[in-house]
C-alpha cells in the first residue's frame, strides 16, 4: 500500500512539473486547464483500478466454521471452489482436502465476493450461493472421500 501511495505521489509531482514547464498560450488558457483536468482524470482512474484490485484480492478467500471444532471450509469467493481445512495440535493430522475444484463462474468471474456459503441444520451440509445470478449448490463435507461432494440445486 505504501508503494502504491509513493508511486501515486510521484506521478502527481511529475505531472505538475511537466505542466509547469509548458508554455501557456495566453490567447487560449483553457487548453492548459483542460490538459491538467485530463491528467487528473487519468491519475484518478489509475488510482481507482489499484484500490479495486486491492479490495478484490483481500476479500477473495473466506473460512467458514463447521460444528466440528477442527474443521473449516475455505471458499474462494471469486470462483466457488471449496476446500475442507483440518487443523490439529498434531501436525500429521492437519491439511486441506478439495471438495470442489471446478470454477463455477462459467467464465464470467465478476470479482471476489460473488459466492457465499450458508450452513444448514445438518452440520455436514452447506448451501453455496452465487450472489450474481442466484445459482445454488448443495455442499457436503466429511472425513471420507465419498462423503465430500457438491451438486447443483435446480
Amino acid at each position: 500500500m505504501k508503494r502504491t501511495i509513493i508511486v501515486f505521489l510521484g506521478i502527481i509531482c511529475a505531472s505538475l512539473c511537466f505542466a509547469q514547464t509548458k508554455s501557456v498560450n495566453s490567447s487560449n488558457p483553457s487548453d492548459s486547464i483542460l490538459a491538467r483536468i485530463d491528467t487528473l482524470i487519468q491519475l484518478n482512474n489509475y488510482w481507482l483500478e489499484h484500490i479495486e484490485l486491492d479490495i478484490s484480492l483481500k476479500n477473495r478467500y473466506k473460512l467458514y466454521p463447521t460444528e466440528n471444532i477442527y474443521t473449516f471450509l475455505q471458499l474462494d469467493t471469486k470462483t466457488g471452489m471449496i476446500e475442507q481445512v483440518q487443523w490439529s495440535l498434531d501436525e500429521e493430522n492437519e491439511g486441506s482436502i478439495v471438495i470442489n475444484d471446478i470454477d463455477l463462474t462459467s467464465g464470467m468471474g465478476y470479482g471476489s465476493g460473488g459466492f457465499e456459503l450458508y450452513p444448514t441444520k445438518n452440520m455436514y451440509q452447506f448451501i453455496l450461493l452465487d450472489k450474481t445470478d442466484g445459482r445454488k449448490w448443495h455442499v457436503q463435507w466429511g472425513i471420507g472421500e465419498k462423503k465430500r461432494w457438491i451438486r447443483r440445486i435446480y
